[in-house]
């Protein structure tokens, strides 16, 4: 349970880094090597083949049919995993925040009229609510610290642990990436929002949106849609859309990269925390502040899954089937594997009435 309480405290993929951190608990680093890769394997081998046979047939009259029932269906579940994410950061029912909630709309905001500030607005919020909700030293501890115990590591300061997201961030955001060539624009891209991929992997929807789409033009709204898609039909982390994002960039070459890209931060937190797991739960204000970033990033779940709707819904029936799955998830909690194939069902059936 500690594990995976401190995973969430982390940047990176939940199911990925307990995968990670497991290995570590056996043999090491090279155990967290042997599971995270072989954890992370097999939907990286579905979903570059898939992303070839999307690249090379996606146009097909068939295969469009069946999107016209998946895409509605996946924007259900990424405005239902906002929604989630937002009720568990404002605190909602019991013990709803006004503070949080307006930090919230601001993600929704940012997603919806500041492109590609989905980050910096992250990192405001993570300094607002840390300014709000930190608890202040205790003054005794202060006038009388106590002695580290002999061959203890010192407590993380939180602003070593911050400076490489900030520094990755920074990189993504500031424009500096596309000087290199486009495997190193996308390996360091994905680097970047690895780095910052709190929230769990719907985050990841709302950092690589504004970058893929609007800004490099690797992929259109409906193929960053139909990508999601993708990877909500196999098995395995959403975050392994980067893989479709990387093929259409470089081909295979490039779905390798921006998954290395991706786990590369997860990997890497896992071996510098796991040795000092009890210690991380104990930083100052890293709670606190990562109570803000969360309410930003359900906000901009929220934001650009609403942004995705036109290239999503092409007709008043897709809409009905897009406000009935939403229901189902919210009122009834349908499994996401559930809805993936029923939005299949749903594209196959309107495929044969209008063939």
């Amino acid at each position: 349970m500690h594990l995976v309480g401190i995973t969430n405290l982390l940047p990176g993929p939940n199911s990925s880094e307990v995968a990670i951190h497991i290995g570590y608990t056996q043999r090491g680093w090279r155990g967290a090597l042997a599971t995270g890769l072989t954890f992370l394997l097999p939907t990286l081998t579905l979903v570059t083949l898939f992303s070839a046979l999307y690249f090379r047939y996606g146009s097909l009259p068939a295969v469009e049919g069946l999107f016209w029932g998946l895409k509605p269906a996946i924007l259900a579940v990424i405005l239902a995993a906002g929604w989630k994410l937002g009720k568990t950061a404002l605190g909602l029912p019991e013990k709803p925040n006004a503070y949080l909630f307006l930090l919230a709309i601001g993600g929704v905001l940012t997603a919806f009229f500041l492109d590609r500030l989905e980050v910096p607005a992250m990192v405001v919020g993570g300094v607002i609510s840390w300014g709000i909700f930190r608890t202040p030293p205790d003054k005794n501890q202060m006038e009388e610290p106590s002695a580290p115990s002999k061959g203890s590591a010192p407590r993380p300061k939180l602003s070593t642990l911050a400076f490489p997201l900030v520094a990755s961030s920074a990189a993504t955001t500031i424009g500096v990436i596309p000087a290199l060539g486009s495997l190193g624009h996308l390996f360091l891209l994905m680097l970047g929002a690895g780095a910052v991929l709190f929230g769990g992997g719907y985050m990841l929807v709302a950092v690589l949106e504004p970058f893929v789409v609007t800004s490099y033009g690797w992929l259109t709204p409906n193929q960053f849609l139909d990508g999601i898609a993708l990877t909500q039909a196999v098995p395995g982390p959403i975050v392994t859309l980067v893989a479709f994002v990387g093929y259409s960039v470089a081909g295979v070459p490039g779905a390798v990269v921006a998954t290395g890209g991706i786990y590369l931060p997860s990997f890497a937190a896992v071996l510098a925390v796991a040795p000092h797991l009890e210690k991380w739960r104990h930083v100052e204000g890293f709670r606190a502040a990562l109570s803000g970033v969360n309410a930003v990033v359900a906000g901009a779940i929220l934001g650009v899954g609403l942004t995705l709707l036109p290239p999503g819904l092409p007709d008043r029936w897709a809409g009905a089937l897009f406000l009935l799955v939403l229901l189902g998830l919210i009122r009834y909690r349908i499994p996401a594997v559930w809805v993936v194939a029923g939005g299949l069902l749903a594209g196959g059936i309107h495929l044969v009435l209008t063939s």
